[in-house]
């Protein structure tokens, strides 16, 4: 068993990336954006599974819009093209299998 900490630290920086757990088999990224801020498009080798933890996100992938919540997961395959803005502070779980 292995237990991770995931502090939100957006009182005192904005935008936050990174890696918080890497196995053979996953990695487990952890984002967090202040309201406005943006990730440019981009695309990754992996499947992706994205868990908002807290606050509201836009994701646009492959040119198909999708508002996500705290209530909400979106998975994407490998490749595709994404980009994504915070509607209002948003804290994200990443999972790249």
């Amino acid at each position: 068993m292995q237990k991770l900490e995931i502090a939100n630290v957006l009182a005192e920086q904005s935008k936050k990336m990174g890696k918080v757990f890497s196995h053979d088999k996953f990695d487990v990224l952890n984002i967090q954006l202040k309201q406005g801020e943006a990730i440019p498009e981009h695309s990754a080798n992996n499947v992706a599974v994205i868990i908002v933890r807290q606050g509201t996100v836009h994701f646009d992938v492959e040119g198909k819009e999708v508002m996500l919540t705290d209530e909400d997961v979106l998975i994407m395959e490998p490749l595709e093209m994404h980009s994504l803005k915070a509607i209002t502070d948003v804290d994200i779980v990443v999972l790249k299998l």
